[in-house]
């Protein structure tokens, strides 16, 4: 079968490029210009956060009954933890992108399943290696089980689309050279291999290549698909960091090291190496790599979200926060329902404690476009506005309209969430929270800050994933 038209649309803009050279995997890639601002250690643990660009696939990187999830994400978390630094998420299955990030200084770390090569692209270096990984023919199988390419040497002829920048291109072309055979090799951008091995699926290309603990976990999905044919010895797969942070490079590896010795690499990868995570996990409809949801009550949060003008993947974060979409939830401090109202609150937004979810849902959202219409006057912007609601639903309204009065005697403005939270700290000094613009005293705000940067994270994580709509 040739390839779908619509295949040939897709080459078309990816021809289009700005200044260009080759690489010595033989595809292009941008010149940088302007002089480059890297990270190294010191700099990364000052700041408190990490930036990671991750693919997103059913290995390393997905959404399951609300909670992010994967390979690579509980590695990178492992990390983030060992070092005492927040994660901040960038999610693509482009690696061309990846790359340029990278080795232009806007994140700190790619992990994704990258084997390592030598000049795969400009200023960048690879880790200690994680573990070792071999690529796999991606091909239908027809009524009767059997597969048209049953040999490589079948592969002369056929096309083979792959994602662009990854080493399927490198292995296709000693393929060619070793048996003497044509392959024609499309590399996709903006396309990850799961994307291509749907295509697949779905009869609209016939092959594509992907790694074979991607393989262990497709063929849950797709029982149509065979992941039969090897096309590679194992290679070793590795994170990359820009090649100018030595010292953070340094820190990697020798926290990699720790991490094989004590045993934690290996639980990872037997938990999702050696189980289908359709198998693990249960239903695919909880499952964002199979079209499944964030929770149940996703349509819900939807209607409600729309209604106040609010992003619903942020309120289902919020609500995850609050009780993991657990109706019946109540906390010690008496706060019920998905939305963890107190009840004197709840009773102020109609919810009771025998409120079913649609009306749990409807009086939490009451109360965040109550907040948020009472925080207007004191701050334009809408995004830095909804983050202060969000501290505001942890910590109540009272010690924010004092934050709001410090700011103001401080000349600070146009208010955002980080003036905002600085006011808010300041009340736990006796200087400001004994001013006479502060009516309601002292507050250590620390947690509510942890708060709202979890419940963003998580937020960034299903934009990554689910779409606005």
């Amino acid at each position: 079968m040739s390839v779908k038209p619509f295949i040939l649309s897709i080459l078309f803009f990816a021809l289009i490029g700005g200044l260009m050279i080759y690489d010595m995997m033989g595809e292009r890639t941008a010149v940088a210009k302007d002089p480059v601002k890297l990270r190294d250690f010191d700099t990364i643990i000052v700041s408190d956060t990490l930036h990671v660009i991750m693919g997103y696939n059913s290995v390393n990187y997905f959404v399951y009954k609300g909670t992010p999830m994967g390979y690579q994400y509980e590695l990178v978390q492992a990390l983030c933890k060992n070092f005492g630094l927040f994660l901040d998420l960038q999610v693509t299955n482009d690696v061309e992108k990846a790359f340029q990030k990278l080795a232009f200084g806007t994140c700190d770390l790619i992990a994704m399943d990258l084997t390592v090569a030598e000049n795969r692209y400009p200023r960048i270096t690879f880790t200690e290696p994680l573990y070792n990984m071999r690529s796999i023919l991606v091909q239908r199988k027809d009524s009767l089980g059997a597969v048209s390419v049953k040999d490589l040497k079948q592969l002369n002829g056929k096309t083979i689309l792959i994602p662009r920048k990854t080493i399927y291109r490198r292995q296709l072309l000693e393929l060619e050279d070793s048996l003497h055979i044509d392959i024609n090799i499309l590399p996709m951008g903006e396309v990850g291999t799961e994307d291509l091995c749907n295509m697949v699926a779905e009869d609209k290309i016939d092959f594509t290549i992907c790694d074979d603990h991607l393989a262990r976990t497709l063929w849950a999905y797709y029982p149509d698909l065979d992941f039969s044919l090897i096309i590679s010895k194992p290679l070793p797969v590795a994170w990359v960091v820009n090649s100018e942070s030595e010292k953070w490079l340094e820190k990697l590896n020798a926290w990699i090291s720790n991490f094989k010795k004590n045993g934690n690499l290996a639980f990872l990868q037997k938990k999702y190496f050696d189980n289908p995570i359709l198998y693990i996990f249960g239903s695919p409809d909880d499952h964002s790599i199979s079209g499944g949801t964030i929770s149940k009550y996703d349509d819900l949060i939807k209607k409600y979200s729309a209604e106040i003008g609010w992003d619903w993947r942020l309120v289902a974060s919020l609500i995850y926060q609050e009780s993991r979409f657990t109706t019946d939830f109540q906390s010690p401090s008496g706060a019920f329902g998905l939305m963890q109202l107190m009840p004197g609150t709840a009773q102020r937004m109609g919810v009771n404690y025998n409120s079913n979810a649609e009306e749990q849902l409807k009086g939490g959202l009451k109360l965040l476009h109550y907040m948020d219409t009472a925080f207007t006057p004191y701050m334009d912007n809408v995004a830095e506005r909804h983050k202060v609601v969000i501290a505001a639903y942890n910590l109540g309204m009272a010690h924010f309209y004092d934050a709001f009065e410090l700011a103001k005697k401080q000349g600070k403005g146009p208010l955002t969430y980080a003036i905002v939270i600085e006011c808010l700290k300041c009340k736990s000094k006796p200087l400001y929270y004994n001013d006479p613009v502060v009516k309601f005293g002292y507050i250590n705000p620390w947690y509510v800050e942890r708060f709202v940067r979890e419940i963003y994270a998580r937020y960034n994580a299903y934009c990554a994933v689910f779409s606005e709509k």
